[in-house]
């Protein structure tokens, strides 16, 4: 998007505001003084986004709203980089014609009015309900949030709210009904990723090999995101076979810049099966797949393996390649330079 200071965000999505202002993601930029709409565009997995002037405020830093749907905007309005106890304000904003809706005492509702608040069009009440949830006994609540989940009526944003409070409700014994929603095409994604959140290795992975081949390529993602925790390397070879980059996407020749921020939603698969790989130290598997179908892949990911077998084993590699095969050669060679140097860890 250029030059600017993106400080807050949130996706808002409140019902007593007109349709064109709710369902989108705000962003709030710092240097230029806006808060802004992005209007999203599904593409593959991923979106493309288009900027909208939404609310001039000096020095905007953060967006909030509360119960009732009033919007809340932070602005430091001269306070400088480093800020100042006298300056500064909230702003309230609200449609015209807006009326309070006093937002119920959460922590005084009966167990089904609060499973029920999943269901609710504002996304606010969705999230406080399910953090209260998590405050009450699971056995008590489980069952009614799980039909919530598998309700084929309610909306689609209900549904996943319960799949991820079922999940975090339920832990480990979540597996085998998350494992049934991720038979249903309309919510199999973040069924997929819920099973494989916080777990120990114990999700068989052949729900997700399955579905790195699925029609729909958000699902593909989930599933090349989960085979990366879930940390089992007999998934390498499902995750090679989508980790070559797309023809036409590879790094740029000596001397040119590259490209930065330019959506390709191509790259996004085989870039999330790179990680993935890396995250389950596939070194041995990426290595036997140097020179093969799935090279680029492979070399890919173990640029990022800082390890002595992985050298050593690229040496043999290039020493065996046949020396016709200027391309092979090169691309081994690259990956040797990049292991050379590793980035320093991230100090803040």
């Amino acid at each position: 998007l250029g030059g600017g200071s993106g400080t807050g965000a949130m996706y808002f999505q409140e019902p007593g505001w007109p349709e064109k202002y709710s369902d989108v993601p705000l962003m709030c930029d710092w240097g230029r003084s806006h808060l802004y709409i992005h209007r999203l565009e599904p593409d593959g997995a991923s979106f493309t986004q288009k900027q909208e002037d939404f609310i001039k405020l000096a020095q905007v830093s953060d967006v909030d709203v509360d119960g009732s749907g009033a919007l809340y905007l932070s602005a430091w309005d001269g306070a400088g980089y480093k800020g100042n106890p006298k300056k500064g304000f909230v702003e309230r904003v609200v449609p015209k014609g807006w009326s309070h809706q006093p937002f119920p005492d959460l922590k005084k509702l009966p167990d089904g009015a609060l499973v029920d608040l999943l269901r609710s069009p504002s996304a606010k009440a969705r999230l406080h309900a399910q953090q209260e949830i998590l405050t009450r006994p699971a056995e008590k609540l489980w069952k009614g949030v799980a039909g919530v989940a598998v309700d084929a009526a309610a909306p689609l944003r209900s549904r996943v709210a319960a799949i991820f409070t079922y999940k975090q409700m339920r832990g480990a014994e979540a597996t085998e009904g998350l494992l049934k929603l991720s038979g249903d095409p309309k919510v199999r994604e973040w069924a997929l990723r819920a099973l494989a959140d916080h777990e120990n290795g114990a999700v068989d992975i052949a729900p997700f090999v399955a579905a790195l081949k699925d029609s729909n390529p958000r699902v593909q993602v989930a599933a090349a995101v989960g085979l990366g925790r879930l940390g089992k390397k007999e998934a390498a070879p499902a995750l090679l076979g989508v980790a070559n980059p797309p023809v036409g996407t590879e790094a740029p020749e000596g001397g040119k810049e590259g490209p930065h921020a330019t959506p390709n939603s191509a790259v996004l698969l085989p870039h999330v099966a790179v990680h993935s790989l890396v995250s389950i130290t596939a070194k041995d598997a990426c290595l036997a797949a140097v020179g093969g179908a799935n090279s680029d892949g492979a070399l890919w990911a173990l640029r990022y393996m800082h390890d002595t077998e992985v050298v050593d084993g690229l040496i043999a590699k290039f020493g065996t390649a046949s020396a016709g095969d200027f391309s092979l050669r090169t691309k081994i060679l690259t990956t040797l330079v990049r292991l050379y140097q590793q980035e320093a860890d991230y100090d803040g």
